[in-house]
């Protein structure tokens, strides 16, 4: 039986830093970060089982197996577990997670207990219910395999609502209509423009003020922009 995840909604972080006006859209990193204490052995297993199904449901998402302490080399019975499925290591050796890369994934998933100082500003998922893979690969690949049917509909469901990164001035803020208008720069033959955008969460309306200066992520669902994500700087 499968369980549907829980997609975080929008969080609203407040910085103090200069913002200089900027448009456009960001891209996100369609990067799903896998993470075991050597990097050698579930993180692996987890990634090449997360490739092969992203690919068969045409999801624009890649996994990579990253590591604390890193092994030098794969266990052998991994390999040959892998083999066994039709699959392969997603790399050839064991490689470091760092806060960077944790901070642009998509989502970071780990086996073990993540430092401060390699998650950074990352949210991780903790899978800790695995059992170890060199004692019984088949039991460890189950259990990875049915955390990986739960997440890949969670993902799925993020894909069909594209997003974007604009930065802009706060102009009007309509809290009744869950509103808020920013000016924003134009590609066109105005220095700016005024867009309309509704409000995912009325939480935002505590933190911004006319005149200020944020970075807002909008979700685009049919004709609606809504923000889904805002910083203020």
């Amino acid at each position: 039986m499968k369980h549907p995840l829980t997609v975080l909604t929008l969080g609203v972080v407040l910085q103090s830093a200069p913002l200089a006006y900027a448009a456009g859209t960001a891209p996100e990193d369609k990067t799903i970060v896998f993470v075991c204490v050597h990097g050698s052995v579930k993180s692996q297993i987890a990634a090449a089982y997360f490739n092969r199904l992203a690919r068969e449901r045409g999801l624009p998402y890649t996994a990579v197996s990253r590591g604390i302490d890193v092994d030098a080399a794969i266990p052998a019975s991994i390999r040959n577990g892998l083999n066994s499925d039709g699959l392969a290591p997603t790399d050839e050796v064991p490689r470091p997670l760092t806060a960077v890369e944790a901070g642009r994934a998509t989502k970071v998933v780990a086996f073990d207990s993540v430092p401060d100082d390699k998650r950074g500003v990352a949210e991780v998922s903790n899978w800790s219910d695995v059992p170890p893979a060199t004692k019984d690969y088949a039991a460890a690949r189950d259990v990875i395999a049915h955390h990986i049917d739960d997440l890949i509909p969670a993902l799925a469901a993020l894909t069909a609502h594209p997003k974007q990164t604009v930065r802009g001035m706060v102009t009007a803020i309509d809290e009744r209509n869950d509103r808020i208008a920013l000016r924003l720069p134009n590609d066109g033959s105005e220095d700016f423009k005024v867009e309309d955008f509704k409000v995912q969460d009325g939480l935002v309306f505590n933190s911004v003020r006319f005149g200020d200066q944020v970075q807002v992520t909008v979700e685009n669902s049919g004709d609606a922009k809504t923000i889904v994500g805002l910083k203020k700087e």
